[in-house]
């Protein structure tokens, strides 16, 4: 029997092993402030992302998962947008690194949270009922407002059980929702000319016209993006246009993409040791420690 997985993955190990120089990512950790090369297993990880039916998502995850080595190796060989399976996996892919990363935790716990707040007001302005659930709940009448206040907190109190369930169900939905719309796009293939790219762990960057945020975190639904892009190497970016196609880009090109890597991440920052990005990062980057 499999031990439920507690440390889950933001962006799959298959992927981050193609940034890796000697088994090694270099990488920025917000919660430390260190930068310091480090295994994919041991860097990207959200703690129970899923922590309701953990093995169900690491099934769905790896079903797409398992087909990323022949994937590599057709987009390497600059074959992959003549393979319809293959390009299914790579929307595929990004669909699951659009809803297993850390802004749509980040997005799920704000959506959560709002909505207990306005089911808590809508309570606090009906006593009558509070106090029917306070009678209810204690079998006495309620002595004033502080015992109406704290039935309406008791009533919203929700077990992380229950919460873990919610956030599993709506995992599941928006994984089915994201493979619905990215199947309407056409795959692209961005080949860096020079520097390399970084990922950050909110790694498929949604944006919108003339708004600053990117990503659902900072307020880019996937119904409004007009862009949709994920770096999946350190020379090679994917995302969705509107007809198939291989790009060849260069730097400044690379930087931009760059940045919106680094203005999106919530905790981890990864490139490839000793590269030019790698360099950048360690240079700009004001960490409390610096270690390789």
């Amino acid at each position: 029997m499999h031990r439920p997985p507690r440390e889950q993955h933001t962006v799959s190990k298959v992927v981050l092993r193609r940034f890796a120089v000697n088994k090694k990512v270099s990488v920025y950790d917000r919660h430390s402030d260190s930068i310091y090369p480090k295994g994919p297993g041991g860097i990207f990880r959200l703690h129970d992302f899923d922590g309701h039916e953990p093995l169900e998502a690491e099934r769905r995850w790896g079903a797409v998962e398992q087909h990323m080595t022949r994937t590599y190796r057709l987009i390497d060989q600059r074959k992959v947008l003549g393979d319809p399976e293959a390009v299914d996996v790579l929307r595929d892919l990004l669909a699951v690194h659009w809803v297993r990363s850390a802004s749509m935790r980040v997005m799920q716990d704000r959506v959560f949270q709002q909505v207990l707040d306005a089911h808590r007001g809508d309570w606090a302005r009906r006593p009558d009922l509070l106090s029917a659930a306070y009678t209810q709940r204690t079998g006495l009448l309620p002595a004033g407002p502080g015992a109406l206040a704290w039935t309406n907190e008791e009533l919203h109190r929700i077990s992380p059980q229950v919460r873990a369930e919610i956030y599993s169900r709506r995992n599941a939905m928006h994984y089915g929702w994201a493979r619905q719309k990215f199947a309407t796009g056409e795959v692209q293939i961005a080949y860096a000319k020079e520097g390399d790219f970084v990922i950050g762990d909110a790694p498929v960057i949604t944006a919108k016209t003339d708004f600053e945020g990117l990503g659902p975190h900072q307020g880019v639904a996937l119904n409004e993006a007009s862009v949709i892009i994920m770096p999946i190497s350190p020379g090679i970016l994917i995302g969705l246009g509107t007809k198939p196609m291989y790009l060849d880009i260069d730097q400044p090109a690379v930087e931009t993409y760059n940045q919106m890597q680094v203005r999106s991440f919530i905790r981890w920052l990864g490139a490839r040791p000793g590269g030019p990005s790698d360099r950048q990062m360690r240079a700009e980057i004001p960490a409390r420690r610096i270690y390789g």
